[in-house]
């Protein structure tokens, strides 16, 4: 995606904004402070190179490298990040060193043969800026981040557990994908034909940079009432014309956003996409609600359409003071 790609799409973006309001009704809007997101106006240089940044929830701030929290607002949304100082970043190299061996020796435990796997997913090529740092896997060199190293196994994790079933995925769909790396992996692991995105206006800019990048003239908005999905492409699509997804889709995933929804929005995005259309429901969230607002997974509005077909705990939510703030669980639903 080049210079004036972002620009196209920069030059779209008010337009997307003024429609968060005119649609907000439909129920898929943030309950939490995301909403002074909506404020935010980036630059083309923040968008290009957006993990030097500061967007929050798409894994490149302090509190995402482990270096202490991070308090958002207007002010200083989408500037770039001062750099780390020495002290922070020998040690965030400390953390990635010690994240690295853990993660490695969790990949060997749980599915050895997918190294090779694993590594093309870590690898960055600081295309988009951020932290990167060396890495050597056996006979593997490269480069990564703390965020691809913690996310990488997602992809393998939930490709083994549909693959395990005798399942295939041609049609995949993420709400709340944040900058899009998770959709990419998923992309790479299944070979996915058609793929559809959904978050907030800022992070489905962000995503539209990232997955460019990545897949070309493949990635194909679905802004406004004027556009139409393409099969065979990867859509970014709003939140309110996520009806415009009107195909079978074999593999739905959320990492991660669920847990800040209200009762209206998951039901919003339950009746409209989910139960209609989602043979398959992969997500991994803060399994007791942080927040009034939120909602528990046991009481997710989708789950009666569903049966789990694997759980699993992967560790507890943590705040940017090191609070716990509940245990984070992965769950395989299958359509009964």
């Amino acid at each position: 995606m080049n210079e004036s790609a972002i620009r196209a799409a920069l030059e779209r973006y008010p337009r997307l904004i003024a429609d968060c309001d005119r649609y907000k009704e439909l129920g898929w809007y943030p309950s939490g402070g995301e909403v002074y997101k909506f404020a935010v106006r980036p630059s083309v240089q923040a968008v290009d190179r957006f993990a030097d940044h500061v967007f929050g929830g798409i894994g490149f701030e302090p509190d995402d490298y482990m270096l202490g929290p991070t308090a958002f607002g207007i002010d200083g949304y989408g500037h770039r990040r001062p750099e780390l100082s020495p002290e922070a970043r020998a040690r965030h190299q400390t953390i990635f060193n010690n994240g690295l061996v853990l993660e490695c020796r969790a990949l060997m435990n749980s599915s050895p043969g997918r190294i090779d796997d694993w590594v093309r997913l870590i690898g960055d090529d600081g295309r988009f800026g951020g932290i990167r740092l060396p890495f050597s896997v056996g006979a593997h060199r490269g480069f990564s981040t703390l965020h691809a190293l913690r996310i990488a196994r997602r992809a393998i994790t939930v490709s083994e557990l549909m693959r395990a079933r005798g399942r295939s995925v041609n049609t995949l769909v993420e709400i709340g994908g944040g900058h899009g790396r998770s959709l990419r992996d998923l992309i790479w692991m299944f070979g996915v034909e058609t793929a559809f995105y959904t978050d907030l206006p800022l992070n489905m800019l962000l995503a539209t940079r990232f997955l460019g990048h990545f897949f070309g003239d493949r990635v194909n908005l679905v802004w406004s009432e004027d556009d139409t999905v393409v099969g065979g492409g990867i859509n970014i699509v709003a939140p309110w014309l996520i009806d415009r997804i009107a195909v079978p889709v074999d593999l739905l995933v959320n990492f991660y956003s669920f847990q800040h929804m209200s009762m209206e929005a998951l039901r919003y995005y339950a009746d409209r996409l989910i139960k209609p259309r989602a043979a398959a429901l992969y997500h991994l969230n803060r399994e007791q609600r942080r927040d009034t607002f939120d909602v528990a997974v046991p009481d997710y509005p989708f789950r009666d359409a569903f049966a789990v077909a694997a759980a699993a705990e992967f560790g507890v939510s943590k705040d940017g003071q090191n609070r716990v703030l509940g245990r984070i669980v992965g769950e395989l639903m299958i359509r009964k």
